[in-house]
């Protein structure tokens, strides 16, 4: 019954801070400021702190138990901490503190752990008799606290009521038991401390069953109340009793104390009663009784006892304090009561008296303590403890024993001591009582058993230890010791001195140039004492010059301020004093950023194309070590980014790898210390690495049988970091898998064809294909090799070696082997075994036979026809079609018994004989070899005759009857395996038999949807057997001159009076009707029955003609045939139809439709995707259930414009009027429909307001180059794909791709403004495609003539040509970014010439209008290829360049064109103006 193992309540003590207050007194005895309080529960894992606040004298100590073990020893620390609770922590703790006048043990303190166990039974069956009380107890489970339980019974609670009930136990009481109430009842127990919860296992109710139970039954108890005890003051207490009888609702439970009714504190339907507040005087017994009012059962009682317990409390206590004399006798009061009478326990100094086993300690009868002929030794704290079930509560007293003056033991000595160090100074005094000790210097008391004065403290042997000592320490201590007998006392000095040392050392030191360094020299000394402070730098003494860089402060301190690398060194400092001397060093250093690397060189790697070797001299570290230097590059003239983020500090030169092949590169290099990073070095000049082949494959190659002779292969570039050049095509090879043969190559020139049709291939192989990339450097590796089958075919041979044999005269067997493995041309799927009567080839027998690649095959073909003719053959199968069939065999199905003959009849009856004829059986299963006819009188088996015939004897005469005698006549042929099955009938002799009375009293029964039982009562048999039951029906339409058709017949059962009617049609109304057949014919139909109608099923057949239309690119048309009303098989307006459908070859479930409407012929299925295929079926559906799903239909919804954009779209420009995109192809679920091809999207960023578009035909094309794009202009590009019906989606957002920079276009509007005799001033504006960004201004070489300049504006630009009287040869050089060297692509001759020239007027629009200027020089431009400019031409402006260089003196007429300035960019010199108008 006491399932639950309970655990003790828990104590928790609050940490609080441990504060003492003394005053200047006598020793105090120590005591407790609080007690332990309620318990409390605890988790487990927390962290449980106990306290133990106590006072008394000093010194204070404390130690800590668990039950009887000590958990510490005696310490100063006043908490216990347990880190992590575990369910071995719970239990009674306590705490014990002593001082010099003894020790004091506290009540204990309970702690608890909330845990919650497992049920410890398996499932329970257990059975109670209908109308008896069935009680199920809780099953065991430890658990603390006691958990709260909740009653299941199959997955639902239970509630309690007046049938049932819930006990204080936990117990579950059914009352009056039902079978309703059987089943499984489980329980779920929760701890509410910590929150777990456990359930059950089931336990499993049965209720009996038993003849002859009474109505009414007694009372009866089924849980007495049981003798309860609760401690005065608690909150309630509650006695249970639960009563049973029948009638169950007139039960009525009553409680009495002392005879009277109790009417208060009842619930639960009286089960419970409540006492609130229990005190003593409810002490006592109670009655519970159960009674039917009004019957003559006598009421059921049952009785408990109620105890109140009362926790101890003392009767009688010693004085708090007692004083006695030596070798006196001292009774120490105790006396407790309580309910039940407390247990009493005497403890001295915390230690029980029984453990002393002191013959002078004598426990009284009352309860005390007697201590005879007093010793010293006995003064401490005696406690007495008084306990029982209702708690704990303790006394005490301290027992001085006295007349023992004090005397010293040990009296304190001089002592000395060094300032900071601790100080003993020894004081041990005897005497009873024990003396106490006070430490006083001058006044002052210091520590005593009332005093502590920090930093001073008093020992338990009376000694005074002053931690740390400081020099105001020193002096006279005095001790003094007192009892009640005297006092005396005992002094000693206490000499503190200090000697000279540094406390504040200068430390090693790292300063950054240029901030101030501080060095520190603390010293201590004695007051009176005087220092110097001396301070060196590497052993040398230092004289502060007189300004106030380096500075000495009066503390010691040495202040360098602006360091810089002549500060470092080694610093000591030197304390000089009369008190002593001191000396420490410490070490400077002045650090700085590192410099930049000089004469850094980039070089080509002979043996590694991808790699730069760099290389470069150590830079200065700025005195700190480098820690690591950093290498930059820019690639294709990008932005400057990190490459090698910690090259070793020890290394000047690098191997930079990872480079991409056809790019340019450019790098610098930085140090890094413990300052931080220095500058970088001048930047390298540009390489071009070399091209190489690629050196990635392409990616996700994929291969799919297109034929069985062909193979589509699909492949994407590989990624363009692999590309190391421009790509110019594909190589794809393959070869037969797992052979070693050669490969065959198909070349694909082009880099956006990314497939290839790989055709001419062998039927159902396995080939081993792979591709790779090549560009101008060569051929790139190849992928791995991915295989692929051709399709498969049909095999082209049938099976071998074939057998056929019958085995009965049904089935025939099959041998054969495969075919060769080589005219399969697929995968084997099986074999169908072929047979066909020889006279009927249309009617064939195919039996299918999965394949079995061991040994011979066999099958079989079962059903077929006996004693017949039949063709079989054997062909193999592969997934496209049938193999040929092996050549036909004739094979003969065995003989088998024959069926039954055919009109048996009787005619000739005499007295004596009668002839009875037959035909032959329509089942002959063989030759027929003759016929058995046998008779006997009916009834008796042992006057059976049998006389076998011929087969051509179809009648027979049987004589030697006797007259007017029933026999039994059997009539059967006979084959080679044996007698067939026998006609049978029965006839009288001399009696020839009538036609049959018609059966009467037709009565029908278990009607079902499909069948009906009828049961009758037979009519008139005719004076022969009944060979046939014929039963008809009106189907649907009943009436009188309604159709009636045969629905039954019954054979070879004369004697039967019950038929089951098979093949009905469900919710469909009959009326049948029956008569019987003899072998002279049939008899009068029965009067017709009642009307019945079966019952409704599920709908036999699915809605027939079902199509499938497009009706738009979302939805789908279905037609269908509705199902006749015949086939509703229910309440027609229950019957509707569900509509299937899904994608082929996807894992989502179907989607469904529900028609309600029974008549309807059509329905859309609307929000389907884009040209996608969908499969789709039909059921009808009634009030009953589903019936079968249709055949599936197959539709396609219309093509519609892609949804989606294609994805992956990138761009790359390849060169200044080109750039290359690629894409993946759009997902297939938003193609909607056949993809023709592509179309790029593109515009000049801000420059063209429409963007033009460029086509890609084709889905096999994933990239293009668009070509004829404009100079180092932005592009906006977007792709996107589209079918027949339209364009879909572009790509989003748009792909932003700036084409490469260019050697820019020509300046415009070229003007000379000013023509003087030996100068002229040219002004231009900037070319109109400026291809890249203009960088700057040529420098002139050579020697500038005097007053020649450059003048440049924002966008307007022009020079002066002085002296044009000398020819001056002006220098066009290009560069580009890759190797930034000069080529002097024109040079153009200046010459001076006189004349009448035409000048274009600088205010006119567009310089269109010509003016005339008489010139005294004109200028001609010449240009050629030579020299090399220098690299530092480079500027961020926009630039022109006009190099002059002095050539030689011309004649004084000489005619050319004029001067054109030309633009320079990063990719070069641009073209120069065609030559403004002018004359000669």
């Amino acid at each position: 019954m006491h399932a639950i193992q309970m655990c003790a309540s828990i104590q928790f003590v609050s940490s609080l801070s441990l504060v003492f207050f003394f005053t200047v007194s006598d020793d105090v005895v120590p005591y407790f400021k609080t007690e332990p309080g309620l318990p409390q529960i605890h988790l487990e894992g927390n962290r449980l702190v106990l306290t133990c606040l106590a006072e008394g004298s000093w010194p204070l100590e404390i130690k800590w138990m668990h039950g009887d073990r000590e958990l510490t020893t005696y310490t100063s620390e006043y908490k216990y901490v347990i880190p992590s609770l575990q369910r071995l922590d719970a239990g009674f703790y306590r705490c014990v503190v002593r001082n010099r006048m003894g020790a004091l043990l506290q009540r204990r303190s309970e702690v608890q752990v909330a845990y919650m166990g497992n049920f410890m039974d398996a499932e329970q069956r257990k059975t109670v008799s209908q109308g008896h009380a069935a009680v199920l107890n809780l099953l065991p489970i430890t658990s603390c606290p006691r958990p709260q339980v909740t009653w299941f019974r199959e997955g639902h609670k239970i509630i309690p009521s007046s049938r049932i009930a819930i006990t204080l136990e936990n117990q579950l009481v059914i009352l009056a038991a039902t079978a309703g109430d059987a089943g499984a009842y489980y329980v779920q127990a929760v701890n509410e401390r910590n929150g777990e919860n456990k359930t059950s296992p089931p336990i499993h109710l049965s209720v009996a069953r038993e003849a002859g139970t009474p109505e009414a039954t007694g009372p009866v108890i089924v849980i007495p109340p049981r003798n309860s005890s609760v401690v005065a003051g608690s909150s309630e207490a509650t006695l249970e009793c639960i009563a049973s009888a029948r009638p169950l609702e007139e039960l009525r439970v009553t409680w009495k104390r002392n005879g009277v009714p109790v009417s208060s504190g009842l619930h639960s339907f009286g089960r419970r009663l409540t006492i609130s507040t229990p005190t003593s005087s409810d002490t006592g017994p109670y009655v519970c009784e159960a009674a039917l009012p009004g019957s003559p059962f006598e009421p059921a009682r049952a009785q408990a006892f109620l105890s109140i317990i009362e926790p101890p409390y003392f009767t009688a206590e010693p004085e708090s304090r007692i004083l006695v004399e030596v070798e006196e006798t001292v009774d120490l009061a105790c006396g407790a009561m309580g309910v039940p009478p407390p247990a009493l326990q005497w403890y001295k100094d915390a230690v029980s008296v029984h453990k002393l086993r002191n013959p002078r300690y004598q426990a009284l009868p009352a309860g005390g303590l007697r201590i005879q002929k007093l010793r010293p030794e006995d003064s401490g704290i005696f406690q007495c403890f008084a306990s029982n079930e209702g708690g704990e509560a303790q006394t005490s007293t301290y027992l001085d024993v006295t007349n023992v003056a004090p005397a010293f033991t040990q009296p304190p000595a001089d002592t000395t001591v060094t300032d900071g160090m601790t100080a003993v100074l020894r004081c041990q005094v005897s005497g009873a009582p024990r003396p106490a000790i006070t430490w006083r210097r001058g006044n002052q008391i210091l520590a005593s058993g009332s005093v502590r004065i920090p930093r001073f403290m008093l020992l338990e042997s009376g000694g005074l230890q002053i931690t740390p000592v400081f020099i105001q320490d020193a002096g006279n201590y005095t001790c003094h010791a007192a009892n009640a007998e005297g006092s005396l006392r005992a002094s000693a000095t206490l000499t503190v001195w200090n000697r000279t040392s540094i406390v504040r050392p200068p430390e090693d030191s790292v300063v950054i140039k240029g901030t101030t360094a501080a060095l520190h020299c603390g010293a201590t000394h004695d007051p009176r004492v005087s220092l110097r402070y001396v301070w060196k730098k590497d052993n040398a003494v230092i004289a502060p010059p007189g300004s106030s860089r380096i500075v000495v402060e009066k503390d010691g301190s040495l202040l360098i301020s602006q360091t810089w690398s002549g500060d470092i060194g080694d610093y000591t400092c030197d304390v000089v004093s009369e008190g002593g001397n001191d000396s420490r060093a410490a070490r400077l250093e002045v650090i700085a950023l590192p410099h930049s690397p000089q004469n850094l060189l980039a070089s080509l790697n002979s043996s590694h194309s991808r790699t730069v070797m760099l290389s470069w001299v150590r830079p200065f570290d700025g005195n700190s070590p480098v820690l690591y230097y950093i290498v930059e590059l820019s690639e294709n003239n990008s932005p400057w980014k990190v490459h090698l983020s910690n090259v070793g500090p020890e290394m000047t030169s690098v191997a930079v790898r990872g480079l991409t092949p056809a790019r340019t590169y450019q790098f610098r290099v930085c140090a890094v210390n413990q300052v931080g990073r220095g500058q970088y070095s001048a930047e390298t000049s540009r390489l071009m690495l070399p091209e190489e082949p690629p050196s990635a494959p392409p990616k996700n190659i994929v291969a799919s049988g297109r034929t069985n002779q062909s193979i589509m292969v699909q492949w994407q570039p590989p990624p363009e970091t692999e590309h190391n050049g421009v790509l110019r095509g594909y190589i794809l090879r393959y070869r037969l898998a797992g052979l070693p043969g050669e490969h065959q190559q198909r070349n694909i020139t082009s880099p956006e064809i990314s497939y290839c049709l790989v055709t001419e291939l062998i039927i159902w192989t396995q080939y081993e294909i792979q591709v790779a990339a090549y560009n101008g450097a060569g051929l790139g590796v190849f992928s791995r090799p991915v295989t692929e089958y051709t399709l498969q075919g049909v095999p082209t041979a049938p099976p071998q070696n074939v057998q056929t044999e019958a085995v009965n005269s049904t089935t025939i067997r099959f041998l054969w082997s495969p075919p060769p493995q080589q005219f399969v041309n697929g995968i084997n799927q099986g074999y169908k075994l072929l047979a066909w009567p020889a006279d009927a080839p249309e009617a064939v027998t195919v039996v299918t036979i999965a394949p079995d690649f061991h040994g011979v095959h066999h099958g079989f073909i079962t059903n077929l026809k006996k004693f017949t003719a039949y063709l079989a053959s054997v062909l193999c199968f592969t997934t496209p079609g049938d193999g040929p069939p092996s050549a036909p065999q004739l094979v003969w199905t065995h003989q088998d018994r024959p069926g039954a003959v055919g009109h048996l009849s009787f005619t000739e009856i005499l007295d004596t004989s009668l002839k009875v004829s037959w035909q032959e059986p329509l089942e002959k299963n063989g030759i027929i070899t003759g016929y058995e006819v046998s008779w006997e009188v009916f009834g008796r088996n042992d006057s059976r005759l049998t006389l076998t015939l011929n087969s051509t004897t179809h009648e027979f005469k049987i004589k030697g009857l006797s007259s007017l005698t029933t026999y039994t006549i059997d009539v059967a042929a006979v084959t080679a395996v044996g007698v067939g099955l026998a006609t049978s009938s029965t006839i009288s002799s001399g009696v020839p038999p009538e036609l049959p009375g018609a059966p009467s009293n037709l009565v029908i029964s278990n009607i079902s949807p499909r069948s009906a039982t009828l049961q009758f009562r037979p009519g008139y048999d005719g004076k022969t057997s009944i060979s046939r039951w014929i039963v008809e029906g009106q189907v649907g339409a009943i009436g009188d001159e309604e159709e009636w058709v045969s629905l039954y017949e019954e054979e070879n059962e004369p004697d039967t009076q019950t038929l089951e009617i098979p093949n009905l049609t469900p919710y469909t109304q009959y009326r049948f009707r029956m008569r019987q057949v003899n072998v002279v014919g049939a008899s009068p139909f029965s009067q017709s029955s009642r009307v019945i109608q079966t019952l409704q099923a599920p709908p036999d057949v699915a809605p027939t003609s079902i199509t499938v239309r497009t009706a738009s690119e979302t939805s789908l048309r279905l037609r269908w045939v509705p199902l006749p009303d015949s086939r509703y098989n229910g309440n027609p307006e229950a019957v509707g139809y569900r509509i299937k459908y899904w994608r082929p070859g996807l894992q989502a479930s179907a989607l469904a439709h529900v028609i309600s409407d029974r008549l309807e012929r059509e329905f859309t299925v609307e929000g389907l995707e884009e040209w996608t295929e969908y499969e789709l079926q039909m059921q009808a559906f009634n009030a009953i259930g589903a019936g079968p799903w249709s055949e599936a239909v197959r539709g396609r919804t219309r093509e519609s414009v892609p949804s989606a954009a294609p994805e992956n779209v990138s761009a790359e420009a390849v060169s200044s009027t080109q750039i290359l995109l690629t894409w993946a192809s759009v997902p297939e679920q938003d193609q909607n429909g056949l993809i023709l091809g592509y179309k790029i999207l593109f515009r000049a960023k801000d420059l063209d307001p429409e963007p033009r578009s460029h086509v890609v035909r084709g889905n096999g094309t994933q990239s293009a180059l668009l070509a004829g794009l404009g100079k180092f202009v932005l592009y906006e590009l977007r792709v996107l794909a589209f079918t027949r019906i339209g364009n879909g989606v572009p790509s989003s957002p748009p792909i932003l791709e700036r084409t490469r920079d260019d050697a820019p276009g020509p300046p415009v509007r070229l003007v000379f403004p000013e023509v003087r005799l030996t100068s002229v001033r040219i002004v231009w504006q900037p070319p109109e495609e400026p291809n890249g960004i203009i960088l700057g201004k040529e420098p002139l070489e050579g020697p500038a003539p005097p007053g020649a300049g450059l003048g440049w504006g924002d966008w307007v630009d022009c020079i002066w040509v002085p002296r044009l009287g000398v020819e001056w040869e002006l220098q066009l050089p290009a560069y580009t970014t890759t190797t930034a060297t000069q080529d002097l692509s024109r040079t153009c001759n200046l010459h001076h010439s006189s004349g009448q020239g035409q000048i274009l007027d600088p205010q006119s629009e567009a310089g269109d209008r010509p003016r005339n200027l008489m010139v005294p020089s004109w200028i001609r431009c010449r240009c050629t290829t030579t020299g090399t400019p220098s690299s530092d031409t480079i500027d961020e402006k926009p630039s022109f360049v006009l190099v002059p260089q002095r050539q030689q003196i011309l004649p004084e007429k000489v005619g050319g064109p004029f001067v054109h300035p030309v633009p320079v960019t990063q990719q070069g010199l641009g073209c120069a103006r065609p030559r403004a108008q002018g004359g000669s």
